[in-house]
C-alpha cells in the first residue's frame, strides 16, 4: 500500500519504484513464460480476453502457473514496513508455497504480465478524498488495444484485491496518479 504517513513526493517515489518492478518484471523469461501460459487459450489478437485471463489467475487462480493454483492472496503488508516485491520473486514464492502480497505486489504481478504480452501498462495511485492528494491504494491498469489509438475509456482497471471488483473496475470517485511505464 502506498504509505499515507508521506508526503506526496514519498508517495510518487514510492509509486516510481513500484513502475520499475513492472517495467523489469515485463521483460523477465519467467514472467513472459508465465503470460503466455495464462493466456494459451485466448484467441490470438484478442486483447480484452488476455487482460480478463491475467486478471483471473491473479486473482482467482490457474493451474497454468506452479503456485498459483488458488490465486494470489492479499494480505497487508508489517504495519511499520512497506517493501516492494518484483513479480518474478512473487511467483517464486508462490512456488514455496506463500502466494500473497499487499497491493503493491498484486499491482507490480498483474502489470507485469500485461506488460509481458505487450500491453501498455501502469500503476495507479488511488485516495478516497478527490480534494486531497493522499494515497492509500494502489493497483494496475493496462490500455486497449495494446498499440493504441487509444481513447478516454482506453484504460482499463486491474484491481485484483478487491473481493467485488472485475476487470475495468475502479474504486469510486477520489484522487488518482497514474504512473505509466514507457517502452524501452
Amino acid at each position: 500500500m502506498i504509505d499515507t504517513g508521506r508526503g506526496p513526493n514519498e508517495q510518487k517515489k514510492a509509486l516510481a519504484k513500484i513502475a520499475d518492478l513492472i517495467a523489469k518484471g515485463s521483460i523477465d523469461p519467467t514472467i513472459v513464460r508465465a503470460a503466455r501460459a495464462i493466456t494459451a487459450d485466448v484467441r490470438a489478437r484478442d486483447d480484452r480476453g488476455e487482460l480478463d485471463a491475467i486478471y483471473e489467475a491473479v486473482k482467482s487462480g490457474t493451474d497454468r502457473v506452479p503456485g498459483m493454483e488458488h490465486g494470489f492472496r492479499y494480505v497487508a503488508d508489517p504495519r511499520t514496513a512497506d517493501y516492494y516485491v518484483g513479480a518474478a520473486r512473487t511467483l517464486k514464492e508462490c512456488q514455496a508455497g506463500a502466494c500473497s502480497g499487499d497491493c503493491d505486489e498484486h499491482t507490480v504481478l498483474v502489470a507485469a504480465l500485461a506488460g509481458a504480452l505487450g500491453f501498455k501498462v501502469g500503476a495507479r495511485a488511488y485516495g478516497p478524498n478527490p480534494k486531497v492528494k493522499v494515497f492509500e491504494h494502489v493497483y494496475a491498469v493496462a490500455a486497449v488495444p495494446k498499440r493504441g489509438p487509444w481513447k478516454a475509456n482506453s484504460i482499463v482497471g486491474l484491481d485484483t484485491t478487491v473481493s467485488e471488483a472485475y476487470p475495468g473496475w475502479e474504486p469510486p470517485r477520489g484522487c488518482i496518479l497514474t504512473y505509466w511505464i514507457e517502452e524501452g
